[in-house]
């Protein structure tokens, strides 16, 4: 896949997964809907670190890409508390974590949707 596919790809998906949030919300599918959330955040962190050929494989990697974002390029502080809140959605690392509707609700309109934005302006 080339850089330009792989962006693309990734791009689309954080969007397109961002959107499936609500589908999976007016299912009662709450499991499906935190993970939808959590996948969108994670295809737009790649989409902006395959763009600049930065390592986007693992949790850790897109961490990183997040910091780098901050202290190399400029980017706002609230890239990586929007992280920290969007990596809360993954049910692969945090089954523990109850899942509540009104709070992936906020944060599929707010911090995560703010979060998408934000990566990609820094394209």
């Amino acid at each position: 896949m080339t850089t330009a596919t792989a962006v693309d790809y990734h791009r689309k998906a954080g969007w397109g997964l961002l959107e499936q949030v609500d589908v999976e919300l007016e299912r009662g599918e709450l499991e499906k809907a935190s993970q939808a959330l959590w996948d969108a955040a994670a295809h737009a962190v790649r989409a902006v670190a395959a763009s600049r050929g930065w390592k986007h494989d693992d949790f850790a990697d897109l961490g990183d890409v997040i910091i780098r974002l901050i202290y190399e390029e400029g980017g706002p502080i609230s890239l990586n508390t929007n992280f920290i809140i969007a990596s809360s959605f993954d049910r692969k690392l945090s089954r523990e974590l109850p899942l509540h509707e009104a709070g992936i609700r906020y944060c599929r309109k707010g911090p995560t949707r703010e979060f998408l934005q934000t990566l990609e302006d820094l394209k």
